[in-house]
């Protein structure tokens, strides 16, 4: 007799670890995700894997087609553009929501934190190529804290479902310029900068220029990747 709530339970832990890889972009857009390779992989059985194709399918990250299977959901530029507008649009939110209510001590050193992880990765006056995952990881704990602080599972839910998109994931870092990275990290510290003032407005504004601003470049970079 099988044990339903561990078969959810694998299934989903299996889910989790597949949509790491397709965020990450372990898996190129349009790739068929065939059950027995991945079972394989995952040296798990079929049945897991199925379901967690399928809960895959559901949240957007994948497409079925009958006769065909699953392959990795393909996403426009247009589809790249909406996402990183609804993403400004609810971080923008969280930043003025987080300024009204003003941060506690511990919010402001946790933030004060990641702004200093950031700084160090930028100090040598270059952004080396093997800093990519450091840089990657400083900037998700910094949207991340942001969301977590405000308080609202409607925007973290809403902001969670933009970044399905696995470039508007994780960003597209490989082709930003030393400039880019400084811009990126200046922007970090004003949104705070204006949190810490009580500002909402501003605080509001600088989230939308930051996270508008990387959907640009990354559109820009795309665009010209594609040529």
């Amino acid at each position: 007799m099988v044990d339903r709530p561990a078969a959810q339970t694998r299934s989903q832990s299996i889910a989790e670890t597949l949509r790491a890889r397709i965020l990450r972009g372990d898996y190129a857009a349009g790739e068929r995700m065939q059950e027995v390779p991945l079972a394989e992989d995952l040296a798990v059985s079929r049945t897991p894997v199925r379901e967690a194709l399928r809960s895959l399918a559901e949240d957007g990250l994948l497409e079925y087609a009958a006769n065909r299977g699953y392959r990795v959901r393909e996403f426009t530029a247009r589809d790249i553009q909406i996402a990183f507008r609804a993403r400004a649009a609810m971080e923008g939110l969280g930043a003025r929501l987080l300024a009204e209510r003003r941060l506690t001590e511990d919010e402001k050193h946790e933030l004060a934190a990641i702004l200093e992880r950031g700084d160090a990765l930028l100090a040598d006056g270059s952004y080396r190529a093997d800093d990519f995952s450091a840089w990657r990881r400083m900037n998700r704990d910094f949207h991340v804290a942001l969301l977590r602080m405000a308080d609202s599972s409607l925007l973290e839910k809403i902001a969670r479902d933009a970044q399905t998109i696995p470039i508007v994931n994780q960003g597209a870092f490989h082709w930003y310029s030393d400039a880019d990275f400084r811009h990126s990290h200046y922007h970090h510290h004003m949104i705070v900068h204006a949190i810490n003032a009580g500002d909402g407005e501003r605080a509001e504004w600088w989230m939308k220029e930051h996270v508008n601003l990387a959907g640009k470049t990354v559109l820009a970079r795309q665009q010209q990747a594609d040529l």
